[in-house]
């Protein structure tokens, strides 16, 4: 089964916090993160990379000194040396999201804000762009955001970044179920989750052992995890 979280970031992050996290991450990484510009976009990019060493670190009994990020050539991150595990970051606002498996996932997470629709018309399929002017216009954003994050996801799921166009694929969302059509043959399944009523929060994989409700927390529990399992 599946495992989702989400994280909720209420900025500032607590300075003792934050300098744990940097402390766990890396010099890479904590490189990359002094980087920012915003001290929002630092923390997203920290408490995702604190989590996900949390967990592996858990999952398999391992240190945090022998984990080994690398990318695949489209740049979807993995763990070395694990191939059965499967992982995928999103943030967006003041949440960061995590979904890991036993095969491949995608997960994405965005803002619902004000957008021009001629965005979807360019890099959503036909199918898609008519189903979504089809809507009432007071349904419009959401579905369009509905759209958006299922597509990310989808892309994520299959590790192929930007090679995979948005365009070559549709999803149809409706009072049945989520929908694909695509000419890649395997089987996907989506699922979103109301964690909160600005943002959409979407989930694929290659099974669809969901689970019912996604685990939420905190930066400050997140640090409560690492110091009880001794990380």
């Amino acid at each position: 089964m599946s495992d989702i979280y989400a994280i909720e970031i209420h900025s500032p992050v607590p300075d003792p916090v934050f300098n744990r996290f940097m402390k766990f991450v890396g010099e890479k990484k904590e490189e990359r993160i002094l980087k920012f510009r915003r001290r929002e976009d630092a923390e997203r990019t920290l408490v995702g990379d604190a989590f996900i060493r949390t967990i592996v670190c858990n999952q398999f009994h391992l240190k945090n000194s022998d984990l080994e990020f690398e990318c695949n050539e489209y740049g979807k991150p993995f763990v070395m040396n694990i191939p059965d595990f499967h992982y995928n970051l999103s943030h967006s606002g003041k949440w960061v999201a995590c979904a890991i498996d036993y095969e491949p996932l995608g997960i994405d997470v965005e803002g619902i804000r004000p957008i021009d629709f001629s965005i979807a018309e360019r890099f959503f399929s036909k199918t898609e762009y008519e189903d979504l002017i089809a809507k009432p216009e007071q349904e419009q954003l959401e579905y369009f955001y509905d759209l958006w994050t299922l597509k990310e996801s989808y892309i994520k799921a299959r590790g192929k970044g930007l090679s995979l166009p948005l365009s070559s694929f549709s999803i149809r969302k409706d009072r049945t179920g989520i929908t694909i059509e695509s000419e890649n043959e395997e089987s996907w399944y989506f699922v979103q989750y109301p964690i909160d009523p600005g943002y959409k929060f979407s989930v694929c994989a290659g099974n669809f052992h969901f689970p019912v409700e996604v685990e939420l927390l905190t930066p400050e529990e997140l640090a409560g995890i690492m110091t009880s399992n001794g990380l």
